[in-house]
C-alpha cells in the first residue's frame, strides 16, 4: 500500500524581511538535519511535490536532495486551497508520495485523511516537519511524524 509523506516547509523570513519568503539559515539546517535522517531510515519517493512558492520549492530540493527524488510544483496546494483536491488524488495513489506545503492546508489534509473532517486538527505539524500516512484497506492510518526537535 503506497505512503504518503506531507512537510510542512522549512522556516522562512517573513514577508517584510525578504518578499520571496527564502528559507532562513535556520530553516535551510533544519530541513537538511531532517532530509539526513529520512536518507538513512530509507525513506525513498521518485516524486516530491511542492506549491509554487518559494519557501515550499527550497524545502522540496532538500529533500529531494537526499532522498533522491524529482521535483515539480503542483496546483492545489497553497495554505488555504482544499484539502479535499488532494485527499482525492492520495486515495488514487498507486506509489509513494511527499508532498511540501503550509499551514493551514496540510493539517486540513491529514485531519480529512485520518478522520474524514478536515477541521478535526489531529497533527500539529512543524517546521520542516513530516508525517508518514501509510492507506491500508480500513483507511489512512499516521505511520509516524518527525520533527526537528528529534533529530537535532
Amino acid at each position: 500500500m503506497p505512503a504518503l509523506y506531507l512537510a510542512q516547509h522549512g522556516r522562512a523570513f517573513t514577508e517584510a524581511e525578504d518578499p520571496e519568503r527564502r528559507l532562513t539559515p535556520e530553516g535551510i539546517y533544519e530541513t537538511e538535519k531532517i532530509a539526513e535522517y529520512l536518507a538513512k531510515i530509507g525513506v525513498r519517493v521518485r516524486k516530491v511535490i511542492h506549491s509554487g512558492k518559494t519557501r515550499a520549492r527550497q524545502t522540496a530540493e532538500i529533500f529531494a536532495r537526499h532522498i533522491g527524488a524529482e521535483i515539480r510544483a503542483e496546483e492545489g496546494l497553497n495554505p488555504n486551497d482544499d484539502p479535499a483536491i488532494w485527499a482525492a488524488k492520495a486515495e488514487a495513489l498507486t506509489e509513494d508520495l511527499f508532498i511540501v506545503g503550509h499551514l493551514p492546508h496540510l493539517s486540513r489534509l491529514a485531519s480529512l485523511l485520518l478522520t474524514g473532517n478536515p477541521q478535526k486538527e489531529v497533527v500539529k505539524f512543524r517546521y520542516s516537519g513530516v508525517v508518514k500516512l501509510e492507506k491500508e484497506e480500513a483507511g489512512w492510518k499516521l505511520a509516524w511524524y518527525l520533527t526537528p526537535d528529534i533529530v537535532l
